[in-house]
Parts: structure tokens; sequence; C-alpha cells
């Protein structure tokens, strides 16, 4: 269950629920831009607009330049083609209508005529046109955004993922900001349509009388403002219920879940779980009830005062022609230019307030731009003097001297003035109680973190001055923590070297020292094994198998045993076969490269070269076994506590 529950979102602010059992869950923090988006007004909405364009048209540039001049050069000549339209129209009606129609008036016409059903045409095909193009740019803009989202999220250094701050970021970012600016370029060509739409009819109208032109205004307002308040009303509605909705996605997963299929059905949790489950259905289709009520009441106020809108603005256009201000011909393309002009009203109304809600959320993929990249260009080698440029070669000597190191956001360090030498050749165990230290020590031997005082050298070389790219290709790790990537088995070794050539010899060499190959090949497919039940064909390992597989993998990255290979409780989920098998292959290692050796178990860490014993972050004893053991220090009691629960 931990596995999937890491990837609920952080919350910001509490939402009471006495009639459920789950926690309380707060609103998530991507809607922080909430209330600004609810107090905005219409106005403020279209002054934003311009940046906002400009914004998301430098966006669409760079995904494909073409196609985004495409998408608004055909919309603006679509434009062009509404207004030739509208004035054949008042052309026909000005031969037709002028005097009695006769067979030389309506020839005459023709030619009118036909200029509108060829614009009329021309205008359809331009905007399906100009549909294609759009279509084709929004799943590039998204590949351009994803793209550079991931190329962060990859890059900032580890240490940035420990920092809440930083966490809530990349949640706003990747639950609703990439598709918001995704979404935002396709509003903008909306913006641009309604814009070129509402000017092509407005320039018609003009040219039959500029009192036309207020009237489309007076008569769009009604209309407009009712689908704006409808879709303000869904937002702050689903604002103001994602708790809830968050609390439906929980139970969905504990009850449709391979993780916790087992407890479920052992402790009769279905029946639970599904009245939990239709409280937050019940409450869910309430206030969805409650929404589409507020909605109908909005609409139905804005018809009727368009309604009311509408016939205050033919009246007044009968005034005008009783009055001569337009001519009887020209009525009829008035007519059809002023419902024209309504519905490209009501359209750009919408395309406004949605470009502005989505430009709100599209702000936290600045943010994350901004935050990744302050962390990326803060590493200590970025901000060193005399940065190495050259790959470094394996290490002949590890030195730390006098490391401290503080995680983010902790108050008490976890490591106190550490200093250690490492000579290549040796195997090096940590032990110590759970806290003592030892893993973060190997998370700093292994360039995940820099030290927060101290140094660590490799060859008197200061490694925070040095890019990790250049050294850290010399480092394998086999972690306690396995994450179960869902690929092949095979693939599984391999990726703990990607840029090697994919030679199954050497990864299957490295499953036979790992203590994998005989468990690989007793699966259906062997290393091609999909090890995954996500996928039609995978199949599911347990903990000690893929233990190791991850034993493997951490083998495979360091092929010639030369580099510094950290095994951070390799064995926890291992049989005592196949851990004796596994410290056996690291003894192999024993005189060519460095190994970190981390592990609970004693017996496992008597031949090392080295134990160091680590106790609240400070190195309170080190030496060999049989050193230890004459001292009779906190490892001498360790080990006789072990040993005497075997011997008993």
């Amino acid at each position: 269950m931990r596995r999937w529950w890491a990837f609920i979102p952080k919350q910001r602010r509490a939402e009471a629920a006495p009639e459920a059992d789950l926690p309380e869950l707060e609103d998530s923090a991507w809607y922080m831009h909430a209330a600004e988006a609810e107090s905005a007004s219409f106005w403020r909405m279209a002054r934003k607009l311009p940046s906002l364009a400009a914004e998301a048209i430098a966006l669409a540039w760079r995904a494909d330049r073409w196609l985004t001049v495409l998408a608004l050069g055909l919309n603006l000549a679509a434009g062009v083609l509404t207004t030739t339209a509208l004035l054949g129209v008042a052309d026909v009606t000005a031969q037709l209508f002028s005097a009695e129609p006769t067979t030389d008036r309506i020839l005459a016409a023709l030619p009118a005529v036909f200029l509108v059903a060829a614009a009329t045409a021309g205008r359809t095909v331009l905007g399906v046109a100009a549909g294609w193009a759009q279509q084709r740019l929004t799943p590039l803009v998204q590949n351009s955004i994803e793209a550079r989202f991931f190329e962060l999220s990859t890059q900032v250094p580890r240490a940035a993922w420990d920092e809440d701050a930083y966490q809530d970021i990349i949640e706003q970012c990747r639950q609703r900001g990439v598709r918001a600016v995704v979404e935002l370029v396709g509003d903008t060509v909306d913006l641009v349509t309604g814009v070129v739409t509402v000017a092509a009819v407005g320039v018609a109208l003009v040219v039959l009388n500029p009192v036309l032109l207020v009237l489309l205004f007076l008569a769009a307002i009604p209309s407009g403002w009712a689908a704006v308040r409808s879709a303000r009303l869904q937002y702050i509605a689903s604002r103001s219920r994602v708790s809830r909705r968050r609390r439906m996605w929980v139970y969905e997963m504990l009850m449709a879940s391979e993780y916790t299929a087992d407890e479920v059905r052992v402790m009769e949790l279905g029946p639970w779980l599904r009245g939990q489950y239709r409280i937050m259905v019940a409450a869910e289709t309430e206030a969805d009830f409650a929404v589409i009520r507020q909605q109908t009441w909005t609409r139905l106020a804005g018809s009727t005062a368009s309604g009311i809108a509408l016939g205050g603005v033919y009246a007044a256009l009968l005034a005008m022609i009783g009055t001569g201000m337009v001519p009887l011909a020209a009525a009829a393309a008035a007519v059809v230019a002023l419902q024209s002009g309504g519905q490209a009203m009501r359209t750009l109304m919408v395309a406004i307030n949605t470009a502005y809600e989505d430009s709100l959320y599209a702000e936290a993929v600045k943010e994350f731009e901004r935050a990744s990249s302050e962390h990326i260009e803060t590493q200590p080698h970025r901000l060193a003097l005399g940065t190495a440029a050259e790959p470094l070669p394996s290490p002949g000597r590890i030195s730390v001297e006098d490391v401290s190191f503080t995680y983010p956001g902790a108050d008490d360090p976890s490591l106190r003035h550490v200093s250690l030498e490492i000579e290549r050749g040796q195997t090096v165990a940590l032990v110590g109680e759970n806290g003592s230290g030892k893993t973060t020590l190997a998370k700093l031997l292994a360039g995940l973190y820099a030290p927060s005082s101290g140094r660590i050298r490799w060859d008197g070389r200061d490694l925070a001055a040095v890019d990790p790219a250049l050294w850290r290709t010399h480092v394998s790790v086999i972690g306690q923590v396995i994450y179960h990537w869902p690929l092949g088995a095979g693939t599984n070794v391999r990726i703990g070297r990607t840029e090697a050539d994919p030679d199954q010899d050497a990864i299957v060499q490295a499953a036979r020292t790992g203590g994998a190959h005989d468990m690989i090949m007793k699966l259906e497919h062997g290393y091609g094994t999909l090890l995954s039940k996500m996928f039609k064909g995978g199949t599911m390992l347990s903990g000690g198998q893929w233990q190791r597989i991850s034993a493997a993998r951490g083998l495979f990255r360091d092929p010639d045993a030369k580099g510094v290979l950290i095994c951070d409780e390799p064995s926890a989920a291992l049989d005592a076969l196949a851990e004796a098998h596994l410290f056996a292959a690291l003894q192999e290692r024993a005189g060519q490269g460095i190994t970190i050796l981390i592990s609970h178990r004693l017996s496992g860490v008597r031949s090392a070269d080295l134990i160091v014993v680590l106790d609240e972050g400070r190195i309170i004893e080190s030496g060999n076994h049989d050193e230890l053991m004459a001292v009779g220090g906190r490892y001498a009691s360790m080990f006789d506590l072990q040993a005497a629960s075997y011997l008993g």
C-alpha cells in the first residue's frame, strides 16, 4: 500500500467530513490560485489576455513554427472570408430589394450570390484546415512541455526531493500545470478565432451602419455573462469538493489494487469500504445537483435577458429602418450579421474566461522551472571555481574529511564530523543501530547528497567541485529499498548501465554472480519475462527475488569490479542460501574495487577489511573484526548478542 499511497498529492486546508472514517485530507496546493480566479472580473481577465496570448504563441512556436503560423493564418483568412460573405449578403439584398425584383436584377445579383457561396465554402474549408493544424499542434506542445518537465525533474539534485516546498511545486505542475499550459495554447487559438470573427462581423456592421456594432455588444452581454457565470460556478464547485473527490480516489484504490487485495479479503473489508465509498458518492451527487440547479437558474436568467435584449435590438433595427438610418435592402444582411456576431461574442467571452483560468494553473509550470533551475544551478560543483571537465578514473583512495550532514528541513544532523580513509581493494562495513547514519554516509559516498560541511575526496579531488556525471559512472548501489521496475527481467539488469551495449552474455554473467540467473530461467519467458502484473504476460516476484535482481543490476554496472560498490542491506530479504551466495560474490571483489557494505547481520561483515561502527551520526569504533572483538566495545556486544541467538 505504501507504494501507491506516496502518489497521493500533498494537501493544504482541511475539510471536515464527520461521516467518513478516513483521516482529514486538505485541499491540494495546486488550488492556490482558486481565490484569484473566483474574484477576478471579466475586464481584469481581458486586460491580461495580450501577455497570455504572447506566451502561448511562443510555446506553440517552439513546438512547431509552421503549424503555429498555419493555425493562426488560416483563422485570420477565415475571418476575412466571414466579412466578405456578410458584405456579399448586403450586396445581394441591395440588388434584390432596392426596387421591385426583375429578371435583370436577379441576374445582376448572381455574382454576389456566387461570392457569398464561395466565401462561405472557403470559410468552412479554412476552419477545417485550421482545426487540423491546431489538433496536430496540441500533442507537439504537450510533448515539448513534458520533455522539459522530465528533463528538469531528472536533473535536480536528490536533496531537492526532501524539501516540502519543492514537492508541493512539482505536484502542482504534474497534476494540473502541464495540462493547463497545453490547453492555454488551444485557448489562445480559440481566442484569436473569436476575436477575428467578431472583428469580421464588426467590419460588416460598420459598413452597414456603425450603430449596429453597438447593438451587437448589447445583445451579447446577457448570454456571455451567463456562459462565464456557469463556467465559474463549475470551477468553484470543483475547487470546494477536491478533498472529497480525493477521498473517493483513495477508496477506489483500496478496493481495486493488487497491493491491498490480500488484506481486503482476509479482513473482509469489502462491505465497509463500499459503505464508505457510498457516503462519498452520495455527497458528490448532491453537490452535482446543486451546481446543476445554480447553472440552470443562471442560464435561464441569461436566456431571458438575452431574449429581451434581442427584442430590443430588433426593435432598434426596425426604428432605424423606419427612420432611414438603415436601408430596407440592408436589413436582411444586418439581421444575419447580428446573429453571427452574437454567437461569436458569446464564444469569445467564454474563451476569455477559460484562457484566464488555465493561465492561473499554468503558473505552476513556471514556478517549477524556476525552482528546478535554481536547484540545478546552485549545486556545489556549479559554484566551485576550477570545476573538472574531464571524467575521473575509478578512485584509488576515498577520503571522508570531517563530514557532517543534515537533511533538508531537519533540525538535527544525521552525520557529525565523520572522517574515514578507504583504499582501493578494501571492503568497508558500516554497522550500527537503526538511525545511526550508515545509509546517510553511503548516500554521500554515492554522490546523492553533498556534505553540509567537510569534504569527500577521490584521490585528493574534492567531489564538491566535480560534476557528478564525471565520476558517478564508477559508483554502483545495491539498495535496501528496491523499486520494482515494470520492465523485462533482462532489462531490469541492463538498466544498471544503459550506455553499454545490450550484451546478453554480460547480463547473464551479472545475474549468475548476483544469484538471479536460475530464478530468471524458471520464469515463463526467461530474461524476456515482464516483471509486472500491470500488463498481459507479466509476472510478480517476491521480495527476495527482487533483491536478487537488484544485486545483479549493481554488479552489471561494475563489470570489472574496479569501481565503488555500495551494498545497503543487500540480503535483507534473501534466504540463507541466496545470502551466502551474494556474500561469496562480494568477497570475490576483495582486492579489486572498493566495497561499502551495510548489514545488520554481523556474520556477513566479519571478513571486511575495515568495520566502522556509527552511533547517532558519529564514528565510535573502527577496525577489523578481531580488533573490535578484542576491544570489547559496541561491535563486540552486538556480535555476541547475535551469536547467542543462533547458539541458544
